[in-house]
């Protein structure tokens, strides 16, 4: 949704930052592994991850301004939140990782709430197209 206005490091980290919560709680819903096919599609990009860079501890000062931050909060809440399970070994990671970007308890809290009701419009819209 807001990748367009990350550069090919930005997106390489994010996408390590992906693999990282999807495997934290070591289940991965059918729901999950669409959202990120969706990520990673819209990457519009041949970002290259090796096997190295996807197990290491991504450095986050990629994440250079504010806006960037927020948009890679804002995806990985929605991945977090997409399935609509928020298992504590994601929640912790997501909470560590909004810590480690800057960002303050209440800052997190709005973007959680905005990960949690684009939750509810994604089910919806995936309603609405089943029903067709």
């Amino acid at each position: 949704m807001f990748l367009r206005i990350l550069n090919d490091d930005q997106k390489r980290v994010l996408v390590i930052i992906a693999h990282h919560l999807v495997i934290s709680d070591q289940s991965i819903s059918k729901k999950e592994g669409d959202i990120l096919d969706e990520l990673l599609n819209g990457l519009r990009t041949e970002v290259r991850v090796t096997p190295q860079q996807l197990y290491a501890k991504p450095s986050l000062a990629v994440f250079d301004s504010r806006e960037v931050r927020i948009a890679v909060m804002l995806e990985i809440l929605t991945l977090a939140c997409g399935d609509n399970m928020f298992p504590d070994p994601e929640s912790k990671m997501v909470e560590k990782l909004s810590r480690d970007l800057g960002f303050s308890n209440a800052e997190f809290e709005d973007m959680k709430q905005w990960g949690e009701k684009n939750s509810l419009l994604l089910n919806e819209a995936l309603t609405m197209m089943e029903a067709s």
